[in-house]
């Protein structure tokens, strides 16, 4: 038996070992072009679902600096409820936040939460509205709380977590 390459006129792909070559060239080069197409077309698709998927968040006086540049473009806004702001509206709340003296009016479309109050740092998601105003569309609120409704509460939390939910007596009524 013998093993050596036929490269001869005998041989089945042609001539000489060149088109050999050539053949293999030939095959890969449609499979590099698809490789490198599935590839591009998988990081514009990546970029634009991590893109869209981060939303940053600005503090109230980096909103108000960077209003041109954010147009109605969605972002997350941070800052303190302005005391003596609060409205409630047929479709939620209005009310002023501020951050470094910076204040900016919220509409607020939707329930706050229960821990919602004036002094109380927010975190909100939405646009500025489209007619130039540093007016603020809201959707989405996320209020920050502290760790002193820990330390109030660790009898009421104790028993939660024991019995799986909080007995009607141990219940505050209010705030």
């Amino acid at each position: 038996m013998e093993l050596t390459p036929r490269t001869g006129p005998d041989s089945e792909g042609g001539d000489d070992a060149v088109s050999v070559v050539r053949r293999k060239r030939r095959v890969s080069v449609p499979a590099m072009v698809i490789l490198v197409a599935v590839v591009a077309i998988g990081g514009f698709v990546m970029v634009k679902a991590l893109g869209s998927a981060t939303t940053f968040y600005r503090n109230a006086d980096e909103a108000v600096a960077q209003r041109d540049s954010l147009g109605v473009r969605r972002f997350r806004l941070q800052g303190t409820v302005v005391p003596g702001t609060i409205a409630q509206t047929g479709e939620g709340v209005t009310f002023e936040i501020s951050y470094n003296g910076v204040p900016i009016t919220v509409h607020h479309v939707g329930d706050p939460p229960e821990m919602f109050k004036e002094n109380q740092t927010v975190l909100l998601e939405g646009r500025f509205d489209a007619d130039g105003t540093n007016a603020y569309d809201s959707d989405l609120m996320i209020v920050k709380h502290s760790e002193v409704y820990k330390e109030k509460e660790q009898e009421r939390l104790k028993e939660a977590e024991a019995n799986g939910q909080v007995p009607v007596t141990t219940m505050r009524s209010g705030s």
